[in-house]
C-alpha cells in the first residue's frame, strides 16, 4: 500500500483555518499520494542533476485505445481525472502481462525506466500527469514494440499490487 500520511493534512487543515478570515471557509488539504516507489514497488532513483523542470500534460484517451508503448527516464504521477486506466508492463525480468487498474480521482505513482502502456475500456480516460525532470530532458521515450492485442481480463486496483521490499 502507499503511505497516506494522516497528520500532515490535519495541521494543515488547522494552519489554514486560523488564517481564515471571519465568514469564510478554510481549505482543506488531502494528501492523495506520497510514495518513495513506482506501483510496481519499486524504489524510485535519485533525481537527475541539472536546473530541475516540472512539466504537467493533460492526456486524452479514447475508449478501447493503448498507447503506444513507452518508458519514462523521470519520476511522475497520474491523477485520473475522468474514466479509468489499466496499466501494464514490459520487460527483460518481468512477470508478462503485470498490470493494475486505476479510476477516475485516484493517483498512480508511475514506472521510471520500464517499459510499459496504458490502455483504456469502454469509456475514455483524462489523466493529468506531473514529472520532475531536468530541463531540455525527455520525460518519456517511445519504444519500438508492436502493439499487441489490448487485453480484456480484469486487474486488480495498483493501490493493491504487492510492493517490493
Amino acid at each position: 500500500m502507499f503511505r497516506r500520511p494522516t497528520l500532515f493534512p490535519m495541521l494543515l487543515a488547522v494552519a489554514v483555518a486560523a488564517g481564515a478570515p471571519p465568514g469564510h471557509a478554510a481549505a482543506d488539504a488531502k494528501v492523495l499520494l506520497k510514495t518513495t516507489r513506482s506501483w510496481d514497488g519499486q524504489t524510485y532513483p535519485a533525481y537527475g542533476t541539472g536546473q530541475p523542470e516540472i512539466t504537467v500534460l493533460r492526456i486524452q484517451i479514447p475508449a478501447h485505445s493503448a498507447l503506444a508503448w513507452h518508458h519514462h527516464p523521470v519520476i511522475n504521477a497520474a491523477f485520473v481525472q475522468q474514466g479509468s486506466l489499466t496499466v501494464e508492463k514490459r520487460g527483460e525480468g518481468v512477470t508478462p502481462g503485470a498490470s493494475c487498474s486505476i479510476a477516475a480521482g485516484e493517483v498512480l505513482p508511475e514506472l521510471v525506466n520500464q517499459i510499459h502502456r496504458g490502455y483504456t475500456g469502454a469509456e475514455p480516460a483524462t489523466l493529468i500527469v506531473f514529472y520532475a525532470g531536468t530541463a531540455g530532458g525527455d520525460i518519456t521515450v517511445p519504444d519500438v514494440l508492436p502493439t499487441g492485442a489490448v487485453p480484456t481480463r480484469q486487474v486488480a486496483p495498483c493501490s493493491e499490487q504487492p510492493k517490493s521490499p
